[in-house]
């Protein structure tokens, strides 16, 4: 196990830079998730990391050692990936074992390893068969055993589970999660999936277009998002977004609909307010009101997500499904003002209250 740090690293290729000076100090057997969109140099940041990519500028350290110069099998580190990368004609014992050959570990060394991570992994009874005898599920596990087996400092996931339908995936980030939490290994942990990234991280780096816009826990990130990207991004269903006039307590979304601040804002003028759909309420309280028109319903079981506009902005809100809603309603709404979040127009950055 080992700390790790990466220090202002840069990668880029001809003029195009794609990973802007990112910092990260991950503690010995932390469990950090990297989340963004496709294609905002999270997974080049991770190969960088895993010596699979040059670093442009910066430096990347395990444990006391900086290992920019140092070849991917020389940094004690192991790495599952999205397409699991077994050999097909080996069995899942000789895939797990592979590595430690190369390494040229005694047998019986080979062999207590391998046993070992099968029994962590609950495949002791696949070691014969080869990867096309597996379902998806049962390969990502040989996958990881394959990585535990080395006993590295750190692990390296890059979207592990986007080839797993639904259910699998969510029974799979339990198992890699508790599975972290047993061996507390140090782990690095790519994911396009917000949600994923929410239930599995004890702390979230959230990646927009190659730089570091917010890092903290799941919960701190969602309630206290810093830029109009991480609010949108980190959340699900999506947060909305209604362009406004600030006119001291007042946020003017249009003529006809205005919401009251609890005390005047700082910013006055045009910004944009943000609202998370299950802030939303039916009218009990002082505060004010919405009235959205219902386009579609979506019931999800206990609860049901409204999709409406008022006037012409879209909106989502999500509500218990006992609050009946239909096509076509007009509903009211409102939402405590301690959940609105105010952004920059121009520069995306929080308005502060």
């Amino acid at each position: 196990m080992a700390q790790m740090q990466i220090l202002n690293v840069v990668k880029t290729y001809g003029k195009t830079t794609v990973v802007h000076g990112i910092s990260i100090d991950i503690q010995d057997g932390e469990f950090i998730v990297i989340v963004g969109p496709s294609g905002c140099g999270k997974s080049t940041l991770l190969r960088m990391v895993a010596g699979l990519e040059d670093i442009t500028a910066g430096e990347v350290h395990i444990g006391e050692r900086l290992v920019n110069q140092c070849e991917p099998k020389d940094r004690n580190i192991a790495m599952v990936f999205q397409n699991y990368a077994l050999y097909p004609h080996m069995s899942v014992r000789g895939n797990m074992a592979y590595g430690l050959k190369l390494r040229k570990l005694p047998k019986e060394e080979i062999t207590r390893r391998v046993d070992k991570a099968a029994t962590l992994l609950q495949i002791e009874g696949l070691l014969d068969r080869k990867p096309r005898q597996l379902s998806g599920g049962q390969r990502q596990r040989v996958a990881m055993g394959r990585a535990i087996v080395r006993e590295p400092d750190v692990f390296l996931f890059d979207e592990p589970l986007s080839n797993l339908d639904a259910k699998l995936r969510v029974q799979m980030r339990l198992e890699i999660r508790r599975l972290q939490q047993r061996l507390q290994v140090t782990s690095l942990y790519v994911t396009h999936d917000q949600v994923e990234a929410m239930t599995m991280a004890d702390r979230l780096v959230v990646i927009n277009e190659g730089r570091a816009e917010q890092i903290g826990t799941p919960m701190e990130i969602y309630r206290n998002p810093d830029t109009l990207f991480v609010a949108g991004f980190i959340g699900s269903p999506a947060m909305n977004f209604l362009p406004v006039t600030v006119h001291g307590q007042q946020l003017r979304i249009s003529d006809n609909t205005v919401l009251q601040l609890t005390a005047a804002s700082t910013h006055q003028g045009p910004a944009i307010l943000g609202i998370r759909p299950e802030h939303f309420t039916v009218p009990t309280n002082h505060w004010s009101e919405l009235e959205i028109i219902i386009d579609i319903v979506e019931p999800l079981g206990a609860e049901s997500l409204l999709h409406g506009h008022i006037e012409d902005l879209e909106i989502v809100i999500k509500l218990p499904a006992a609050i009946a809603a239909r096509a076509t309603d007009r509903f009211t709404v409102t939402v405590d003002p301690q959940h609105f979040y105010l952004f920059d127009p121009n520069s995306g950055q929080r308005i502060r209250q």
